[in-house]
């Protein structure tokens, strides 16, 4: 069996465990998932386990989020990405959710392509996630950023989806500033070892709605709001 039919297959396997576990998973997620090799985020002594419903490590002491957890983000419990959406992502660490996010708001063929700016604090991180996105062929619709993330991208504000993948003890402020009227961000709230999955949304006249996601565990937020 080729490589890339065992990863087929690994990944339908995927899917079929996620949807036993009551994750609802949508055609577009299916696809999504089907179509980024997850394989090619992950450091090479982990390629065995790229389709192990879990966290791996990556550089700089950072990991690669579980796969039902990227899921949940692009679920439409969550941020509901759609067509033509701009999203920033705080935390590229191996580009992977950025390309989640792409193959969502950007599909190839569509006539109305979003955009993902993902920032990473941490150089030697960034230059991984932009090198992943480059070989993977999604740096047409992903901007990888090296910054404080906490602080936000102002220049290409405001954004249908802001999504954070570290935890923070606040919301930052920026965050919220640079969220579009209907936007929705995704941000793990709480202590070093657990948190909420905040979901708020932007309402007209600088009003934001909030939904806990559950509980979840995610390495911290660093910068100026870590």
């Amino acid at each position: 069996m080729s490589p890339q039919n065992k990863f087929l297959e690994e990944k339908r396997g995927v899917l079929t465990r996620l949807g036993a576990h009551r994750i609802i998973i949508t055609e577009r997620m299916a696809d999504a998932f089907l179509k980024v090799p997850r394989e090619s985020f992950v450091l090479e002594n982990y390629l065995d386990r790229a389709y192990v419903d879990t966290p791996l490590p990556i550089l700089a002491g950072q990991t690669i989020s579980a796969i039902h957890m990227v899921m949940i983000y692009i679920s439409p419990s969550c941020t509901d990405p759609q067509i033509g959406d701009k999203v920033l992502e705080v935390g590229a660490g191996s580009g992977y959710n950025a390309a989640m996010f792409a193959e969502m708001v950007a599909p190839e063929g569509a006539d109305n392509l979003g955009h993902v700016y993902a920032i990473e604090i941490i150089p030697e991180l960034a230059e991984f996630a932009k090198n992943n996105i480059k070989k993977t062929g999604y740096d047409d619709r992903v901007t990888i950023l090296t910054s404080d993330g906490g602080l936000g991208y102002p220049e290409e504000a405001p954004f249908d989806i802001i999504s954070v993948a570290a935890a923070s003890k606040t919301v930052p402020p920026p965050l919220l500033e640079q969220l579009a009227v209907g936007g929705k961000l995704a941000i793990p709230v709480g202590k070093r070892f657990y948190q909420e999955l905040m979901l708020i949304t932007r309402k007209p006249e600088n009003q934001y709605s909030e939904k806990n996601m559950g509980g979840v565990a995610f390495v911290p937020l660093t910068g100026h709001f870590g």
